[in-house]
């Protein structure tokens, strides 16, 4: 569980087609700022595992960053683009309202393998 300098966003995919898919590793992600530029973000050092998704089932992965309760950071992320694992296709979701400052660069936050949440 995340405290005040471990910061944590959870994203959460559901098998909405109508066979088993296959989310197992890791997924791309981008972070867009504020200022329009897009920076990739780099898997963790957690090994991937094997996620089977039935329909209607649900996967979930992690960024993790440390918190910046300095007032002074400089990353102004807006929007999370996610590839998931497998797909070519890319999804667009708003940065969490709520999320603590980003310490360091984008560079600092790690992508953490998807899991079932069963």
């Amino acid at each position: 569980m995340p405290d005040e300098s471990s910061g944590r966003v959870d994203i959460t995919m559901t098998n909405r087609g109508s066979t088993t898919c296959s989310a197992t590793g890791f997924a791309g992600v981008d972070i867009k700022d504020a200022d329009h530029t897009t920076a990739p973000i780099e898997a963790g050092r957690a090994q991937p595992r094997v996620t089977t998704l039935e329909r209607g089932d649900t996967a979930v992965f992690n960024l993790a960053y440390e918190i910046d309760n300095s007032g002074e950071s400089m990353a102004s992320p807006t929007r999370i683009l996610v590839t998931p694992p497998n797909e070519t296709h890319t999804v667009t979701l708003k940065w969490p309202a709520g999320a603590g400052q980003i310490k360091g660069a984008y560079t600092d936050v790690q992508v953490y393998p998807t899991h079932t949440t069963k």
